[in-house]
């Protein structure tokens, strides 16, 4: 692992954890007339969708790294982790706000996801960042399937 991507790696993980404190803390009982996540029926897919746009994030950084240096064949899995990451955020937003479009987002979500993770399979052998990616992007969808 090069610096480079430990340093993708930790910020990932910071971020993750930030989330998920953010989140632990918003289930204690502050008396607040805002729903909360933790609350929230779409809980475990919010978060399967931030792990999942994270994910997305730190291959997308990947794949535009490995353009730079010439290797084409990453531009299909640069563009399918930019509508990964565009759909997984729209989807948290909906599903915070329980929406009544947040079922239909989620079933394009899933189909998203799921391109996703084929095109990144392609790649997950030689990069570990796009083998997350493609975990992460099958999780997500497994989860939203249940929304």
């Amino acid at each position: 692992m090069n610096r480079k991507e430990l340093l993708q790696k930790a910020g990932m993980a910071v971020a993750v954890s930030g989330i998920l404190s953010t989140l632990s803390a918003e289930d204690h009982d502050h008396t607040t007339a805002m729903p909360t996540a933790g609350k929230s029926k779409y809980a475990k897919a919010m978060m399967a969708a931030i792990h999942c746009q994270l994910s997305a994030e730190v291959c997308l950084s990947h794949c535009i790294t490995e353009l730079g240096k010439g290797d084409k064949a990453m531009a299909a899995c640069a563009a399918s982790t930019r509508e990964v990451i565009s759909l997984c955020d729209s989807f948290v937003k909906l599903a915070s706000q329980n929406s009544s479009f947040t079922k239909k987002l989620a079933n394009l979500c899933v189909e998203v996801c799921e391109a996703c993770a084929k095109e990144c399979d392609k790649h997950a052998n030689h990069h570990a960042v796009c083998k997350e990616c493609r975990d992460s992007c099958l999780a997500c969808a497994k989860e939203l399937k249940k929304v």
